[in-house]
């Protein structure tokens, strides 16, 4: 049986409570058991078949996705380790309720900032840190202008729905991003922040930029899908719901709520806390 001393180590770093590392180690011990095999033969079509195993096998869909959630942070731990080339994961099992989780997934998230990162494209990196760091509409981010940037004071001005003015704060890494783009923004009529080939870019431009990452890094992702991510990044890090409706422009804390949704694996990781 494959050492998992290693692997304990690595999640008490992430922080992770006693029961969490515990549950994790029982679920991928379980997961080794199956597997009958060296780790480093472990492939995505080993995850496949073992989440089938697990469907099969176990009456809820909770508790099959908390294996696969063990499993997930393993493949984490043994791509860090360099045991294994690529840090392969599973879907988890999706459940059909209304209220699930619609942001992109973060593993994915981080997955296509890197990818946009890399291309250097002054414009796309943009895009991409105020879109995360902000969670500013897609509608909203088309329209800021030159006068709406605040860079020595690290805000925005934001006309949101109904011409609601909003300020935001920016983050190092939104700031950033714009003080590297303006001084390559192109020439243009327009007093738009955005300026592409031709011009202003509209919302459909900007859709289909963070499209063409997507489909690069075979990952959905859109810019009303990175507002739900930033939500619920700032709900599981504890931040006030009303402070999170400011952030989002919203006029009712009850769309905020449908912002918050927490993911199958927050469930399960919640559970597997409990002590009786």
């Amino acid at each position: 049986m494959f050492d998992l001393l290693g692997f304990e180590e690595y999640l008490m770093k992430e922080e992770r409570s006693d029961n969490t590392i515990s549950c994790y180690l029982r679920d991928v011990k379980s997961f080794l058991a199956w597997h009958e095999k060296e780790v480093r033969e472990i492939t995505p079509f080993t995850l496949l078949n073992y989440k089938k195993f697990l469907n099969r096998k176990e009456r809820t869909i909770i508790t099959s996705n908390r294996k696969l959630a063990s499993v997930n942070a393993f493949c984490r731990y043994l791509y860090d380790a360099r045991i294994i080339d690529e840090a392969y994961m599973v879907k988890l099992t999706k459940n059909r309720d209304k209220s699930e989780y619609k942001g992109v997934p973060e593993p994915e998230l981080r997955q296509i900032r890197e990818a946009v990162l890399e291309s250097k494209n002054k414009l796309h990196i943009c895009i991409i840190e105020v879109l995360l760091g902000t969670g500013i509409r897609v509608s909203e981010l088309a329209e800021l202008t030159l006068k709406d940037i605040h860079l020595d004071e690290d805000y925005l001005r934001i006309i949101g729905k109904g011409t609601v003015n909003r300020t935001m704060p920016l983050n190092h890494a939104a700031k950033a991003a714009i003080e590297a783009y303006l001084p390559e923004r192109k020439e243009a009529k327009s007093d738009r922040l955005l300026i592409g080939q031709r011009g202003a870019l509209g919302r459909g431009a900007i859709y289909l930029i963070l499209k063409q990452y997507g489909e690069l890094e075979n990952v959905k992702a859109t810019p009303h899908m990175l507002r739900h991510s930033l939500a619920y990044n700032l709900i599981k890090n504890g931040t006030p719901m009303t402070t999170i409706q400011q952030i989002l422009g919203h006029e009712s804390i009850l769309t905020t709520n449908l912002y918050c949704q927490t993911t199958e694996q927050d469930k399960a990781e919640a559970l597997a806390n409990i002590k009786w």
